[in-house]
């Protein structure tokens, strides 16, 4: 897990240690351990308070615990494991360094009906770190909410301008911008403006994260993701990066020209909470379950954070206590005022909204013109309001979304083809000639889709041809779907049926390539047992807009909830 390793005895400390560049040894203080430099991973057996009842542990009467520590905390967690004592228990900490982007990663990768990677106790680096539990469908238990803290600022090469807030150094376009599953400090800035936010400010704040996390999202999508960081960012750059208290004064001894700056409003701060994942939820114990051994072992772990020892230790590694106090006066920089935590559901909708936003949208939208989408429905008629709504959804693309639009009804492109291109699918600033871009080609063409109205829907058919065509045009950048908007059943009787539509859907998606369908039902009259099965061959959902009015909620809906 996360590059852990095999563990194997250890041997008793009078027996010399192997050296070389992958193995170190540590002194047994009632603790045999074992750090596998390469890898990051550790091998841990508590095994009681002397030689004695270190022999007695054996592979069958020792419990595994594993444990992932964020790189910043690696060097401090050494010390609390080298001066943890157990006198009851034979236990074995494999602990594994890794940030919160790499975790993710590895639980991302666990296939269907295999255990979940996430280790029985985390130390994270980021705000996001509850976003993959709640992925994993895990709460989890947070057993001391701050081991240690680092206050946030913004790093720069030269005297930075004065940010009035940390909204507007988001804005700025000389902020660093990079995932925050891999940076706390970026992580912890993007939630700052929950905590600058006056009482029911909350969501503004929220949306404001939009234009930026866009911004990032283009970047990516065209491969710009190298971003200049604190190790590297040149003597005079302009640039901010947002960089916890720890690693400024760590890249300043070699980059005097550093500068350190806040928003007047203050100091974010990134805690490194102790969290037990599994919980409540299928996490390790002995025996009957009633001896939480993980939550035991984290207990001891924490009450030594909380020591002197620890920390000194911490302070000794530019990391401050759980309360946030000063480091030693020739060692810290200014964090006063400190923001207040922001409220931690807020949090994890915003890390849910950036995860969504920052993958730019490949749609092929392909809508039902058969003669029913005539039927009025309010003041406007079905094509109407589903033509408004993909409009008004076309506004909130960017510009390096990519957008295909067709429209179909039996015989609509000619003979035995059911559907009509008005509009290929390619990036929103593409230029289309004339001076236009595809922005421009896909409004002249929403407004054609009224003058198709009529005969009858070729459902089946269609999305088998539109399916094949968007898999064709998959681009791993982004998140490929098809949207299909229809408001009855498939009508074409020369057509191919629902179970050879879903049999050939089968063999068309690749989970490595993921195209995935997103059916949206108009009205009562939408065939949504049929859409449902539709959805699902390709790993997703369907939604139904019960009230033609509604499709503009729906379909935002559906454009936004991704597994």
């Amino acid at each position: 897990m996360f590059g852990s390793h095999a563990t194997a005895p250890v041997e008793p400390e009078e027996t010399p240690a192997e050296t070389g560049p992958d193995v170190r040894r540590i002194a047994v203080i009632g603790v045999v351990l074992a750090l596998v430099a390469a890898g990051g991973a550790v091998a841990i057996s508590l095994v009681g308070g002397d030689d004695t009842a270190a022999a007695a542990c054996t592979s069958a009467s020792t419990t595994t615990v594993t444990m992932s520590v964020a790189p910043a905390m690696a060097d401090v967690v050494d010390e609390a494991v080298d001066a943890l004592k157990d006198n009851g228990q034979c236990i074995e900490l494999d602990v594994t360094t890794a940030n919160v982007a790499e975790v993710a990663a590895a639980q991302a990768e666990v296939g269907e009906g295999e255990d979940d990677v996430l280790p029985d106790l985390w130390v994270p680096d980021s705000p996001a770190w509850q976003s993959v539990l709640t992925k994993a469908d895990m709460t989890g238990r947070v057993l001391a909410p701050a081991l240690a803290t680092s206050p946030v600022g913004l790093a720069s090469g030269s005297t930075a301008k004065p940010r009035a807030t940390w909204l507007d150094a988001l804005a700025s376009p000389q902020l660093v911008k990079t995932d925050p599953l891999a940076s706390g400090a970026f992580g912890q800035a993007l939630v700052a403006p929950l905590s600058e936010a006056l009482e029911g400010e909350a969501a503004a704040a929220q949306n404001a994260i939009v234009p930026i996390a866009q911004r990032y999202g283009a970047k990516a999508a065209s491969g710009r993701t190298n971003p200049v960081t604190i190790d590297t960012i040149p003597a005079g750059s302009k640039r901010i990066i947002p960089v916890t208290e720890q690693d400024y004064l760590t890249a300043r001894r070699g980059n005097e020209t550093l500068t350190w700056s806040l928003p007047k409003t203050g100091a974010a701060v990134l805690d490194f909470p102790l969290v037990q994942p599994g919980a409540g939820s299928g996490g390790i114990a002995v025996g009957s379950g009633a001896l939480d051994v993980a939550g035991r072992t984290g207990d001891k772990l924490a009450a030594w954070f909380a020591s002197e020892d620890g920390i000194a230790a911490l302070a000794a590694e530019n990391l401050r206590g759980a309360d946030s106090a000063p480091l030693p006066d020739e060692q810290t920089v200014e964090a006063d005022p400190i923001l207040p935590d922001p409220d931690k559901g807020q949090v994890d909708a915003t890390m849910k909204s950036w995860a969504v936003l920052t993958v730019p949208s490949s749609v092929l939208a392909v809508i039902d013109a058969s003669s029913s989408m005539g039927t009025a429905a309010g003041s406007s008629t079905r094509m109407g309001l589903a033509v408004g709504a993909a409009l008004t959804a076309l506004d909130a693309f960017p510009d390096h979304a990519r957008i295909g639009l067709w429209g179909y009804s039996i015989g609509l492109g000619g003979g035995s083809q059911d559907w009509r291109e008005l509009a290929p699918l390619r990036r929103l600033d593409a230029p289309t000639g004339n001076g236009k871009t595809q922005t421009d080609l896909l409004r002249e063409q929403a407004n054609v889709m009224p003058t198709l109205i009529g005969g009858g829907a070729g459902t089946y058919d269609t999305v088998l041809d539109a399916y094949k065509a968007a898999t064709r045009e998959f681009n791993p950048a982004y998140y490929n779907s098809l949207v299909i908007m229809t408001d009855g059943g498939n009508e074409d009787p020369g057509s191919i049926s629902l179970d050879e539509l879903l049999e050939e859907l089968g063999k068309l998606h690749d989970p490595d390539r993921p195209v995935r369908i997103i059916p949206v039902g108009i009205s009562t009259q939408a065939d949504m047992s049929a859409l449902d099965q539709i959805a699902a061959a390709t790993d997703s959902q369907a939604y139904e807009a019960a009230d033609p009015q509604d499709i503009l909620t729906v379909l935002a809906q559906g454009l936004l909830t991704r597994d």
